[in-house]
């Protein structure tokens, strides 16, 4: 594996950091810091893997930079001549992980380089390889690879249809990162139009009606952790255009603000739409497009991951606190299945399998079962009867639910040609799965 690593060097020597940057240059970035005042600055403001600090910078002996270093989630790690036994328990209580001479550092750095390079594998195979579960050795290759990536705040776009495991891999990325940092998610689709913008960047007291106190957005809690958008293809063309922005300068205003709020972050996007139909269709902008598309994960539907039906149903056993036994045809059946609804039908199907009374799955039940996700009520042809007794509003939610089921059934879960064989906009499309709580 490459490393690249993201270092910040705090020391006031010229020499001292010309030294460093040499040792450091195979590894990956090196960003410097001369003196207290700017090393505060870049650890409050950047994004690193690991922060060399020295102890005495000209007159100011920085210890107390650690806390700061360590609650940003950086790995700490001290340098320099200073050996107060003092100093050096000081350092390891405020969460320094190693505190190393300069005498022989060309020869000493490296190694604990090459420990927290090994550190971060582990936890990669930790992390994505057991908490993602699949078989399937593309995706399993694919997964490796986001762990050659210093994901420090750059941006990753995960496609894929519904219930694959998106906003998971979003969520894993984000661990993988920067865990003791905050993971802020938005799903797009679940925020009225009117209201996106004071959700995103916040708003100040009094900017609009019903503001009675100032709210910070998403992106200021997202500043040194990760920002999640997930349905970002529902965003309107006037939030995307306002997004762009703030991504490039970094900066943005909260609603009714003139004053400029920093936030640097890791950027996940995440959608089952298909973007580039979008922008032809002039729906999303392709300026936007290519600055959340640093790098792309596509995640196969379930269908072409026969041989993860298995595991995942094992995987699935086990969370449940009642067990189930499933007979061998029965197991075939499930893999046989289509499963539109991918990862999420299938949880979905065992967790009816588990609160079920027979307690053994057998091929009668699994028909049961994926009979009943594939076929749900229809309106009653008397529509008077079904209006007058139920309600208007209940039966065109029938109507709507039905419609919405038998588009997804017929494009085999895909979200956008089911969008346009229904021929209604991506919010009413949300709005539907989300209050009717379809599983695809």
């Amino acid at each position: 594996m490459k490393p690249s690593l993201s270092f910040l060097v705090i020391e006031d020597d010229k020499y001292a950091r010309l030294n460093l940057r040499e040792i450091l240059r195979p590894y990956g970035i090196v960003d410097e810091a001369p003196n207290l005042e700017l090393a505060r600055e870049r650890v409050s403001n950047g994004l690193y893997d690991i922060v060399i600090t020295d102890i005495e910078l000209g007159d100011d002996i920085g210890v107390d930079l650690i806390g700061p270093i360590v609650r940003r989630g950086f790995h700490c790690i001290v340098v320099s001549s200073y050996e107060c036994e003092s100093t050096i328990e000081k350092a390891y209580t405020l969460g320094a992980r190693h505190y190393l001479s300069k005498v022989k550092l060309k020869e000493q750095l490296p190694v604990y380089i090459r420990k927290f390079l090994d550190a971060r594998e582990a936890k990669l195979e930790k992390i994505l390889l057991d908490e993602f579960i699949t078989r399937d050795p593309g995706l399993i290759t694919d997964l490796r690879r986001l762990g050659d990536i210093n994901w420090k705040g750059q941006s990753l776009f995960i496609s894929g249809p519904t219930g694959t495991g998106k906003s998971l891999l979003g969520k894993l990325i984000h661990e993988l990162t920067h865990p003791e940092a905050n993971l802020v998610h938005l799903n797009c689709s679940e925020v009225a139009e009117n209201l996106l913008e004071s959700e995103l960047f916040g708003h100040e007291k009094g900017a609009f009606t019903g503001a009675d106190q100032s709210k910070d957005g998403k992106l200021k809690h997202a500043h040194g952790g990760t920002l999640f958008l997930d349905e970002v293809a529902t965003m309107p063309l006037s939030m995307q255009q306002k997004l762009l922005k703030a991504l490039d300068e970094r900066t943005f205003y909260p609603v009714g603000s003139t004053v400029p709020v920093k936030a640097d972050f890791t950027l996940v996007t995440a959608t089952c739409e298909d973007l580039k139909e979008k922008m032809a269709r002039k729906e999303f902008r392709e300026d936007l497009y290519h600055r959340i598309t640093g790098f792309r994960f596509h995640l196969k539907p379930l269908s072409e991951r026969p041989g993860d039906i298995e595991i995942l149903v094992k995987h699935f056993q086990k969370l449940s606190p009642r067990r189930f036994a499933i007979r061998p045809g029965a197991l075939e059946l499930l893999k046989k299945h289509s499963w539109p609804g991918n990862i999420r039908e299938l949880r979905k199907t065992c967790e009816r399998f588990s609160q079920s009374g027979a307690g053994i799955v057998d091929e009668a039940i699994v028909s049961e079962a994926l009979g009943i996700s594939a076929s749900r009520p229809i309106p009653s042809p008397d529509w008077e009867s079904h209006v007058f007794e139920e309600g208007l509003r209940s039966y065109i939610g029938t109507i709507e639910r039905r419609a919405v089921e038998e588009a997804l059934r017929r494009n085999n879960g895909k979200i956008t040609a089911s969008i346009r064989d229904l021929k209604i906009s991506s919010s009413a499309f949300y709005r539907i799965l989300q209050e009717h709580q379809l599983q695809f």
